[in-house]
């Protein structure tokens, strides 16, 4: 849909509110400057930018009159999928784990990529509901996907060549996202992975600048600020979902890592 399309589906109101996404969202902006927010970070987008979204994520959107995008809303199941095997070799040739939230599109790149969105819309308008029409679809949804995937790589190659510990890196994080709630330890990681704990820290240190105890810590403060700002739960709530014995000690955490409390960080973000 166009972002136009959006905005009369959708009130201003409730569109500027923190939103956790449940699906891949592609933002590609096709005329005017806007503003989005992603995990609580501030991206300012010209014409030609393309926003990634990942299912998790808290997203805002800041509406402008004079502002124009493509968007596309994917729902996970609807990527290379069996039944019998979780990931098929296709899902990984994607590497959707590597993709960057914000990226500067080429011309002719965002020409081939309006070209596919444009096709997947008049054939989405028109489905009639046959299984040739669902097969159409998917593969030309996986065209627009796989020629990001082209893209992405490529920045990913740029960027990373000059670093060893990039896999070791992403092994790493990719755990991470598996065990964050339960497992605050990098001992854990580092024994599951089988690698030292200062192999990791200097892995992370290459990519992220931070070691890898700390980027542990950024994770949970993240899905802690996820939850403040779109869920209703309470900070004793959220502090058990994410493995914390004690309120409190989340509260210390949450403190140490955001500079706020959860009670002020949620009355920043959601006026709960």
């Amino acid at each position: 849909m166009s972002f136009s399309d959006l905005k009369k589906k959708v009130p201003d109101e409730r569109l500027t509110l923190p939103e956790r996404v449940e699906l891949y969202l592609l933002l590609m902006v096709t005329s005017g400057d806007m503003i989005h927010t992603l995990d609580f970070v501030d991206y300012t987008l010209p014409q030609g930018s393309l926003v990634v979204v990942r299912p998790g994520q808290v997203q805002q959107w800041h509406p402008t009159p004079e502002v124009e995008a493509q968007i596309v809303l994917v729902d996970p199941t609807a990527l290379p999928f069996d039944a019998a095997v979780s990931h098929t070799r296709e899902l990984e040739l994607l590497t959707l784990f590597d993709w960057q939230p914000q990226t500067q599109l080429g011309d002719e790149l965002r020409t081939n990529l309006e070209q596919i969105i444009g096709r997947l819309e008049s054939d989405i308008a028109g489905f009639d509901g046959s299984e040739l029409e669902i097969s159409l679809i998917r593969h030309e949804l996986l065209a627009l996907l796989f020629r990001l995937a082209c893209f992405q790589h490529d920045l990913v190659q740029s960027q990373t060549k000059r670093t060893v510990g990039y896999e070791k890196y992403k092994m790493f994080i990719e755990l991470l996202e598996q065990h964050y709630r339960v497992e605050h330890a990098l001992q854990f990681y580092a024994k599951r992975l089988g690698y030292a704990t200062s192999t990791l820290s200097r892995a992370c240190l290459e990519i992220e600048g931070y070691s890898a105890k700390v980027v542990i810590d950024h994770r949970i403060a993240l899905e802690g600020k996820r939850m403040l700002a779109h869920s209703g739960a309470s900070v004793a709530e959220i502090a058990h979902y994410l493995g914390f014995s004690e309120a409190t000690n989340f509260i210390k955490f949450f403190k140490r890592n955001v500079n706020l409390t959860p009670t002020e960080f949620r009355s920043t973000r959601s006026g709960r």
